[in-house]
């Protein structure tokens, strides 16, 4: 994925500045794509660069004046040939992949606490994406006005669910599994 098409779709919603951005991708896109703040603002810089964005300073009485971005024709364009070439195969990168596939190389023990601890890790997300997502969907959707977008957001945070609970029932299996040979290396 890419980030300034992202920030093209974030941006398409509303004009917003940098921090904006920032805190619009934590309360959504966070879950499956995140970007730091000088991230943000370099994109930001190269987007208008190429005509995506425009920027005005809004001057602010008695704070720092802030610049605004708001999509382009040339941005809505492109953005909306981002939308229509085929999807990127996933690039599957996963460090928890990589000990559970040399596990035989830790102790049983050591083994079985990196694996509770990315359960844990999903239980976490998937009571974030049960609580604090779908408040944020709801008033995200009444500030922009965007609520029949909020439909495709849904879907995406059904995903995240999905996604967490399978990682959680696949560390249930493999403790399960783990446990009878735990006890006869002892």
């Amino acid at each position: 994925m890419s980030l300034p098409h992202a920030i093209l779709g974030l941006i398409n919603y509303r004009p917003a500045t940098g921090y904006d951005v920032k805190n619009t991708f934590k309360k959504s896109i966070h879950f499956f794509w995140n970007a730091t703040l000088p991230q943000i603002y370099r994109t930001l810089k190269q987007m208008e660069t190429d005509g995506w964005v425009a920027s005005t300073v809004e001057h602010q009485e008695g704070k720092p004046s802030r610049k605004v971005y708001r999509i382009t024709d040339k941005g809505h364009g492109e953005f909306a040939r981002w939308l229509a070439e085929p999807p990127e195969a996933p690039q599957p990168r996963s460090p928890m992949l990589v000990k559970v596939f040399f596990g035989k190389q830790m102790s049983p023990e050591q083994f079985s606490e990196q694996v509770t601890r990315w359960r844990e890790y999903h239980v976490g997300m998937l009571e974030r994406l049960a609580k604090e997502v779908p408040p944020l969907v709801e008033s995200y959707s009444k500030l922009t006005g965007s609520t029949e977008d909020a439909v495709y957001w849904k879907f995406t945070l059904d995903f995240g669910r999905r996604h967490a609970q399978m990682a959680i029932d696949w560390c249930d299996q493999i403790l399960k599994t783990r446990e009878p040979t735990r006890k006869e290396e002892r």
